[in-house]
């Protein structure tokens, strides 16, 4: 007993002893803590790494003196000396400072890494209005290749994905995609999209940002046309020191374990049409000259993505020169299985008013390759303290190429049955270079009073379908002897093309002039102008495939079928199409802006933008065609006011309020036929732009690090939003197209927040939104004496693509000991409308939907080089759209509720991807 009782003396005092050294390590400049930084006890074993909480913990530490170091890259190195006696726990603070520069004329200071989340969070504090920032060392580590997928993880934003399951557009606060607009660098770029004026965002790979920033409440500096908000993507910049980065990875997607990829090639396309290669719409096109190469399709199983990127910069010429050079390659291969309902165009009076009709029930199967090149290079130049020249430019381009097969009707057990093959090629480009001058007119670096920034920029962004090719296959299913059914001859139904191109060419100018009368104050003016110049191409063939004498060919491959045009004038190119238009527009903007600090706690930004429209345009629509030209002019007057308190250094309180419009596009202008998704569409020259009160409120909470806390609100009062309805032109002509809907309201609350604990930490947000819109609906009825009878009806619904609840969050895991890193992540979109229908209560509305992804990086070696994984869609979750009506059709596939009835479902598969990187 007296040995046990000596053994835990001796455990008593040895605990005694050995005490706990904890801390933090912060900038020396900001307060902002170092996550990431180390600290060590000279010639020991013990050391710590600054935690995601922004603090370090030694366990276990002797009595003794020693020299405790604390370092982190591009800072000076510290050492303090502690002694550690019997106390238990011993806390000793560093603040270091940066790695000073100091040049003969010019002095540059370090950035503090801009990708890390800590400096984010930093930008979201001091910003004069209300947005959200996520640093490229988030994005490095989510699961997503490419920004529209990014845009997701961010507050109030949601995405309309595209048939493979890829993000494609954002909704931000549930105004749709119309509504809001994209800048790199602070430029606006213009949109390669045939019909509109948004930026499809997965054009935009991912690992060629700073950051990525979504602004929800617009300064009078800012151009003026977004609602919703507007999606900065800060390309890398030029670094204080050598910087080199590299990645390399591969994988593949499920899907394809379970049906095969095909694709087609493109090798023989012609990206002209056969009337503009004879240079005449009154010649007549020739069989042999519409290529059948991409109607062929080769089948392979699991084809493996690839995914590269290389950037180096560095400041040179005793760091005048800065430099930043980067490129991004991405080969992917995606695909997913719908189920389709397709609906007869006029619902049924029976049994009740608006039954809708299902006339096939088609599965389609989607395989995609797509080939994504990004490339970005910004130069600047301090000629002195006070005069700097940058020169930024940027080329995007995504090779899109889809094929799509439609098996035969679902509902048709014996009789004719058409499968059909669709192949499209797509190329889109977006090209931007931007020369920008910053100058202080008046006082020295580091107290300016007069400055002078201005910006000359050229942008172009293309879209070219050069291969929209497809063709069908229609056999009889006939019962044989036992009644089983039997497949008879395949017969090949006509053969069709179409091309389209358009192209929007930007040349922009801003001149912007701030003056600081006072030390806290500032006053700013300036203005743009910018001049559009659209063109636009359409023009489509069908072929015949009827023999000579009349008869069905019989199909045996697509390149043994007998094409021709029948009858000659269908070989003719449409003359006449309105979708061949040119259109330009001028946009002048000028801008008063104030800005004054008070009392060290208030912050006021406010002032007012002028913002005039010139458009016209002119089509190929008939002379005597209503809307064949067209001329628009408007003026706005768009005031703004932010007001900022600082309830202590980490807290802040916001209200915004700033008036904004947005323009429509060019397509919805011009009064021509367009084949859409779901119905025939029509522009509509007598369009309105939109415009929009806008009110935000937020709270706000930066404890330290990447730690955040923001609770707000925020109500739109919109004037003419814009959606699409039937339009009654005539007795006998009836369109759908766009139209302006008297005033609509849009209001809600979000919560972001982040909490670390050492190693472990949780992120997310939620966003509630409810919005509202009266249309008129078309209801077919019978009357009291059952003759079918059509009404009209008012229906109160939400905004187009927006949705109640939308929310993230993500299981945060970073042990500086080891280097690793790795997130599970959770998005989920609630319930929307993702088509309206003219008729009422007959709209499809997308099931709510979650998606569970996971990601994570192990730094080897000297932690330049890593490995890292990426896994998405874990749960394999479907996409299903439904028309929320009672449902009868109960002996249909995936018709599982009597509630409502289900029109589409899309099926995508997860993904995997694992790769390399080097840092330097």
């Amino acid at each position: 007993m007296n040995y046990t009782f000596y053994l835990f003396l001796l455990l008593g005092l040895h605990a005694v002893q050995a005490a706990t050294l904890k801390g933090s390590i912060t900038d020396a400049r900001t307060g902002e803590p170092l996550i990431g930084a180390t600290v060590t006890l000279v010639n020991t074993k013990f050391g710590g790494t600054v935690g995601l909480d922004g603090h370090y913990v030694i366990k276990g530490v002797p009595a003794g003196t020693y020299a405790c170091v604390a370092q982190y890259i591009s800072y000076q190195k510290t050492q303090k000396m502690i002694v550690v006696g019997t106390e238990s726990v011993l806390t000793q603070n560093f603040s270091l400072a940066e790695s000073n520069h100091d040049l003969a004329e010019i002095v540059v200071t370090a950035s503090g890494d801009r990708e890390q989340e800590n400096n984010t969070r930093k930008t979201e504090q001091k910003a004069e209005n209300v947005l959200n920032i996520i640093g490229a060392k988030a994005i490095s580590l989510l699961p997503d290749i490419t920004v529209a997928n990014v845009l997701a993880r961010v507050s109030g934003v949601s995405v309309v994905r595209n048939g493979t399951g890829d993000g494609q557009f954002a909704i931000i606060r549930g105004m749709d995609r119309r509504y809001n607009y994209t800048l790199v660098n602070g430029i606006k770029i213009p949109s390669p999209d045939n019909k509109n004026r948004y930026v499809p965002m997965d054009i935009f790979p991912a690992d060629l940002l700073e950051r990525l920033e979504v602004v929800k409440a617009l300064t009078p500096s800012m151009e003026g046309d977004a609602i919703g908000g507007s999606m900065n993507m800060i390309m890398r910049s030029a670094p204080d020191y050598l910087v080199m980065t590299a990645t390399a990875s591969g994988g593949y997607s499920q899907i394809f374990g379970s049906q095969p990829f095909q694709g087609f090639s493109t090798k023989d396309i012609n990206f002209r049409s056969p009337s503009e290669i004879m240079g005449s719409n009154t010649a007549y096109a020739q069989p042999s000259q519409f290529s059948r190469t991409s109607l062929n399709y080769n089948k392979v199983s699991l084809p493996v993505n690839g995914l590269f990127s290389l950037s180096i910069g560095n400041r040179i010429f005793n760091h005048r020169l800065g430099f930043l050079l980067g490129g991004s390659y991405q080969h992917t291969y995606r695909g997913g299985t719908t189920t389709f309902f397709s609906i007869n165009g006029q619902p049924s009076p029976d049994p009740v008013p608006n039954t809708p009709i299902f006339t096939s029930v088609d599965n389609r199967i989607n395989s995609n390759e797509q080939a994504r090149t990004g490339l970005n290079a910004k130069f600047d130049y301090a000629f002195t303290e006070r005069h700097k020249l940058s020169l930024y430019g940027l080329y995007m381009q995504l090779d899109d190429k889809q094929h799509r097969t439609i098996l035969g009707d679902q509902l048709t057990k014996f009789g004719d049955i058409s499968t059909s093959e669709r192949s499209v090629f797509r190329r889109q480009n977006i090209y931007s270079a931007t020369l920008q001058g910053d100058h202080i007119i008046l006082g020295k670096a580091t107290d300016a009073r007069l400055k002078l920034n201005w910006s000359a920029v050229y942008s172009q962004a293309k879209s070219q379908t050069p291969s929209w090719a497809s063709f069908g296959v229609t056999y009889r299913v006939e019962p044989d002897l036992n009644g089983n059914p039997v497949n008879g001859k395949q017969f090949i139904n006509p053969v069709s093309y179409i091309w389209t191109r358009n192209s929007d060419r930007d040349l922009t100018g801003y001149l912007n002039l701030t003056y600081y009368p006072l030390p806290n104050a500032e006053l700013s003016v300036g203005g743009m102008y910018r001049d559009k110049d659209r063109t636009n191409y359409y023009n489509d063939y069908s072929l015949s495939t009827v023999l000579p004498g009349g008869d069905r060919q019989i199909y045996t491959t697509i390149d043994q079928a007998t094409l021709s045009f029948f009858p000659a004038a269908t070989a003719l190119s449409d003359s006449a199409n309105g979708n061949n238009y040119t259109a330009k527009e001028q946009i002048a903007a000028s801008y008063v802006q104030g800005k004054v600090t008070l009392a060290q706690r208030w912050q006021l930004v406010g002032g007012v933008r002028f913002e005039n429209t010139n458009q016209s345009y002119v089509s190929q629509l008939p002379v005597t065609s209503t809307g064949k030209t067209g001329k628009i002019s408007y003026l706005d007057v768009l005031p703004s006011l932010h007001l900022k308190y600082q309830l202590s250094g980490r807290e802040n309180v916001r209200f915004s309020y700033f008036r904004g419009i947005s323009r429509p596009g060019y397509f919805e202008l011009v009064p021509a036929n367009f084949p859409g998704d779901y119905y025939t569409e029509s522009g509509n020259p007598y369009l309105k732009h939109t415009v929009a009160d806008n009110i935000d409120l937020r709270y706000e909470l930066f404890p330290g690090g990447s730690q955040q806390l923001l609770i707000g609100g925020f109500f739109k009062t919109i004037k003419d939003p814009i959606e699409y309805g039937f339009n009654v032109v005539s007795n006998v002509n009836t369109v759908y197209q766009p139209l302006n809907f008297g005033t609509a309201t849009n209001f809600g609350a979000e919560l972001v927040f982040s909490k670390f604990w050492r190693d472990w930490g949780v992120t997310g947000n939620y966003t509630f939104t409810k919005s509202s819109i009266t249309t008129t609906k078309r209801v077919y009825g019978r009357d009291a004496q059952g003759s079918t009878v059509v009404t009209d009806a008012q229906q109160t619904r939400p905004l187009q693509g927006q949705s109640d609840h939308i929310a993230n969050l993500s299981l945060v895991y970073k042990n500086q000991r080891i280097n690793f890193d790795a997130q599970l992540a959770w998005v989920y979109t609630g319930k929307r409308i993702n088509v309206v229908s003219p008729y009422l209560n007959l709209d499809y509305w997308q099931r709510g939907t979650s998606q569970v992804d996971f990601s994570a990086e192990k730094r080897l070696g000297g932690k330049r080089f890593s490995v890292f994984a990426k896994l998405t869609n874990l749960l394999n979750n479907p996409i299903i759209s439904e028309v929320l009506k009672p449902n009868t059709l109960a002996n249909l596939p995936e018709q599982i509720r009597t509630d409502r009835i289900l029109v589409q479902k899309d099926v995508f598969g997860q993904s995997y991807l694992i790769g390399f990187r080097y840092r330097h």
